[in-house]
Formats: structure tokens, sequence, C-alpha cells
């Protein structure tokens, strides 16, 4: 149950020091895990427009319910802030599948014989490495120990962290610039500026992943200052007990831990073979 709850919220949260690596060999756990996640995320809008369409269609036409579905289909703005019109839920789709799929397989291309999938065979290997991919966007769980994964793998995986979201706001921005406001008639959360200028795609997406990016750097540049006499202990005395390919204390690791919290996934490369996040030894 608790499992559940936090897939399909994705918290991350799970009773276990070792998130969900114990079911590495549970392809049905992982599965429903990983459609719970997507569910609960950027899943949501879809399958949302897809219960609706799908009732629309069984009830019976000139029916009060069979006329509320059709403005509901055709106005979603205004009914509910996550449903939106047919082609950006179509465009959503595309995209959440396409990110998956690419997710996928960077990380069997660049792990394939990684330690981190010991003991796996193919097709144990390609369902961690399509759970890993969905999960790291926006749930924080892993079913791998990511801390073996190659520098190409963990730095793509921070890209999908810094995304996180970013498709479902585009898309509930880009919906709402075109007229199709939300229940409340306006656009929930964005300035009348942002509705009005540049309405595109690519200019709603540019603007979105470039809002915060100020204060990431100077978050990062504060926390690299701030930590600089660890810094120095890990690169002249490492640690025997370092778990995975990084060092206990490094740049690209720091980097990591900022984008998975600013992306609010959990996730985490770790400290030598503590249990907590990386995190919990900064400033000690």
């Amino acid at each position: 149950l608790y499992l559940t709850v936090s897939s399909f919220q994705n918290n991350g949260l799970v009773l276990t020091q070792s998130s969900v690596m114990d079911y590495v060999d549970s392809p049905v756990l992982l599965s429903t895990v990983g459609a719970l996640i997507l569910l609960g995320n950027t899943g949501l809008p879809i399958m949302v427009r897809y219960i609706a369409f799908t009732w629309s269609r069984r009830i019976q036409p000139q029916s009060e319910h069979k006329r509320v579905l059709d403005f509901l289909l055709e106005h979603p703005r205004r009914c509910f802030t996550h449903m939106f019109p047919a082609v950006h839920t179509l465009w959503l789709l595309l995209v959440v599948v396409a990110l998956n799929i690419l997710g996928t397989v960077v990380v069997l291309v660049q792990d394939w014989d990684s330690k981190a999938f010991t003991g796996l065979e193919a097709g144990g290997k390609m369902g961690n490495a399509l759970f890993q991919t969905v999960s790291t966007r926006t749930a924080g769980m892993n079913s791998i120990n990511i801390a073996q994964l190659s520098q190409g793998t963990t730095f793509f995986m921070a890209v999908m962290m810094y995304f996180s979201t970013t498709p479902t706001v585009v898309t509930m921005r880009l919906s709402a610039a075109e007229h199709e406001l939300d229940i409340t008639g306006r656009v929930e959360g964005v300035e009348e500026a942002v509705i009005t200028a540049g309405n595109s795609l690519k200019g709603q997406a540019r603007r979105y992943l470039t809002q915060d990016a100020t204060y990431l750097l100077v978050i990062c540049f504060l926390i690299c200052c701030l930590e600089q006499d660890s810094f120095a202990r890990a690169a002249k005395h490492p640690s025997p007990d370092s778990d995975g390919i990084y060092t206990d204390f490094g740049f690209f690791k720091v980097l990591f831990e900022i984008l998975s919290a600013y992306g609010t996934c959990g996730l985490s490369l770790g400290f030598e073979n503590q249990t907590f996040s990386f995190s919990g030894v900064w400033c000690g």
C-alpha cells in the first residue's frame, strides 16, 4: 500500500533502505510501479482524456451525459486544469514515449556490461533500464545502483531531472495560450505577460527551462564555495568505502544532487556506502 501511494504520487519514498533495488528481479512489480509513476504525473492528462473519450463513445447518444462529455472533450481546460485538447494531448504522449525510449536506449548502450546490471539477463536489463528511465524524471526510485552507472548515463539522467515535468507544464501553458483557459477563466500560476508574448511551443519551452537557471547557478556556486574543504579532502584521501565509480566528493555529484532537488526527483549518487543522500554530508 505504501509503495503504491508513493509511486502514484511520485514521492519516491520506500520502506526499504535501498529503494526498490530488492525487486530488481521482479518485472511485474517494477512494471506496475512504473505505470503508477507515469499515471500519477505526465501520463495523467493522457489517461484522463482517454477515459473521457472512451466513455463518450459508449454512452447513449443525445443523452445528458453525452452532451457533458462532448463539452468536456471540446473545452477541457474549462473543466479541469490537467486535461488538454486532443492535439496537445497527442503531443504530450509522443514526447513522453520519445523521452522514455531515448532514456532506455542511453542506459542500455552505455551500461549494458555495467556492474549495476550484474546477474541480470537481457530481459532484466531492458526492464530495469526502462523502469529507471520512467522513474528518473519525477519519482526518484531506483531499482539498480545508479552510482555504478557511467558518467554519460548519469549526465543524461541529470538532464532528464532538470526537464522533470516540463512536457506537462509546457502543454498546460500552450493550451491556455491558445485560448483554452482553465476552470477559473485564467491561466493558473501564469502572469498575463507570459500568455500574450511568445505563445509558440518553442517559446513556452524555452521560457520554462530557463526561468530558474540563474538561481541554480548561484546555488551551485555557493555550495562549491562552502564545501571546498570537502572537495580537497576527497581528492587527497579517497575513501576505501566508496560505492560506485564516482569520487566521494566531486562537482558532478553536487550538480546531480541540485538538479535532483530542483526536479523534486530524489535520486542521489550517495556518499561512500551510507544509506542517506549525498547532501546529507554537506557542511558536516
